[in-house]
């Protein structure tokens, strides 16, 4: 199936793909055996804020082969708005399973981003807990912008299936971008801060937190001073741009 073949609903400008966690393993994996070259990213409430203050990154998120609901409060604001998504989708919760599905299709990985030692650390967990993966590569995310041409050199000599990028948005996808046309992947994969929770570095949330939609207030707890503004002004924000949406749309 093509990217343009998934079905979508379109959020506040963007399109955001009616999958469930299953089936977007599924599509991941199959497009990077097929070596499709996707660009995949994904939206919360925060990234919503971000596409209406950065017409650059709005077009870069727009401009993606896939873009999946990371956050609960968009898949509730999908339903008030009329354009149901089946479910969130964030790759914390599955990411050990998209991996031992690598493992049995023989896909390679290669893991950029998050601070010296996180990535490679994650990658330890990530080959410990499944059997057979193959994870080429590993290195922070970290750089000095001069070194990007020499990172996507060493990228393309090991052409892994699936480039996973954690540099946290809008830099991320700003990287990817830029130099899409000259990576040699399957997919390239933007997961913001995945890489802190792998290696243990972050602790996530409890399951009933994650189902109510109440992993931002464990995240602020942990880190008030740096995400204060994020969630406790920027989930109001959100939250004004889905209802003023709905009454444009009435």
């Amino acid at each position: 199936m093509a990217s343009e073949a998934i079905p979508t609903s379109e959020i506040l400008g963007v399109k955001v793909a009616q999958l469930t966690v299953e089936q977007f393993i599924e599509q991941l994996v199959s497009a990077a055996r097929a070596r499709r070259h996707w660009r995949v990213g994904y939206v919360n409430a925060a990234n919503f804020n971000l596409v209406a203050a950065d017409r650059r990154y709005a077009e870069v998120l727009r401009a993606s082969d896939v873009v999946y609901a990371d956050g609960q409060a968009v898949v509730w604001a999908s339903r008030y708005l009329g354009c149901p998504l089946p479910e969130r989708v964030n790759a914390g919760d599955f990411f050990v399973r998209f991996c031992a599905a690598c493992a049995r299709e023989q896909l390679t990985l290669y893991l950029l981003g998050s601070r010296v030692g996180i990535a490679q650390r994650a990658a330890e967990n990530l080959v410990a807990r499944c059997p057979g993966l193959r994870i080429v590569g590993a290195r922070d995310g970290h750089f000095d912008p001069a070194l990007s041409d020499m990172i996507v050199t060493e990228i393309n000599h090991f052409a892994p299936d699936i480039l996973v990028v954690g540099m946290g948005a809008p830099r991320q996808e700003f990287w990817v971008a830029e130099r899409f046309d000259k990576l040699n992947v399957g997919v390239a994969w933007c997961v913001g801060a995945l890489f802190e929770y792998l290696a243990g570095e972050t602790p996530r949330a409890p399951v009933w937190m994650r189902k109510a939609g109440l992993e931002w207030l464990f995240r602020l707890v942990l880190e008030p001073r740096r995400l204060w503004r994020r969630y406790l002004v920027g989930n109001w924000s959100f939250l004004w741009r889905v209802w003023r949406s709905r009454r444009r749309t009435k």
